[in-house]
């Protein structure tokens, strides 16, 4: 008992430092990130951090050209090596909301190129931001990516936190699902949000094995 004991905590321990180091490389890079989350569920703990931001011309003003980046990492508290994933996207988006973008992404298997279609709207308190994607790689893996952000004014600095992620990704060569869902619904309190996380995996082709993360989250926007 005393050595199962041992070995998860060495697991976890293990697992933290890489955690760590991934999260010293991401804040190095993204130092001049737009939001920085950390999360705590009853499986998981990790950060995630995005960044919007569009390219401008020579008069400072605003082009069509989007960059996108998201970084996330999370270490199991048992079993199971640290997950990270960097995505980095460069889109061209017309009046519509409609765009093309190129998406590069890095993780635990390494890099993989993409491209794709893309859809990117912000009006008041509403934004969503997706894309459908597929490998330029010969796995030809079709992701579809879907952000939602919903931040009603409650009072002069108090509002309402919603957002949702839908992330299922298709191997054809295999005909696997990975899919996952984000809830984050909470409150914000200025640059300030906290509140509940759910995070949800499915995987699988015709019966699926899915697996849930709840906890809490603590966001900061700059």
């Amino acid at each position: 008992m005393l050595t199962g004991i041992y070995d998860h905590a060495h697991a976890f321990n293990y697992n933290m430092k890489q955690l760590l180091a991934g999260l010293v490389l991401m804040i190095a890079v993204k130092s001049h990130a737009q939001m920085v989350e950390y999360f705590a569920g009853d499986k998981r703990t990790g950060i995630d951090i995005m960044w919007f931001k569009n390219f401008q011309n020579k008069q400072k003003a605003k082009t069509a050209f989007l960059y996108f980046s998201r970084n996330r990492a999370s270490v199991s508290y048992k079993q199971g090596s640290a997950a990270m994933g960097s995505t980095n996207a460069v889109s061209y988006n017309f009046k519509n909301g409609l765009g093309l973008v190129t998406v590069a992404s890095f993780v635990n298997a390494g890099f993989v190129p993409k491209a794709g279609v893309q859809y990117y709207r912000q009006s008041g308190n509403f934004m969503f931001f997706g894309w459908l994607v597929s490998d330029i790689k010969k796995q030809g893996n079709v992701d579809l990516f879907g952000l939602f952000r919903y931040q009603p004014t409650v009072s002069e600095n108090w509002r309402g936190l919603l957002q949702m992620e839908l992330f299922p990704v298709y191997q054809p060569s295999s005909e696997l699902w990975n899919i996952i869902e984000r809830v984050r619904l909470g409150a914000k309190y200025r640059a300030w949000s906290r509140g509940l996380m759910m995070d949800f995996q499915q995987t699988g082709k015709n019966n699926f094995i899915g697996t849930s993360n709840l906890g809490a989250f603590i966001r900061y926007e700059f």
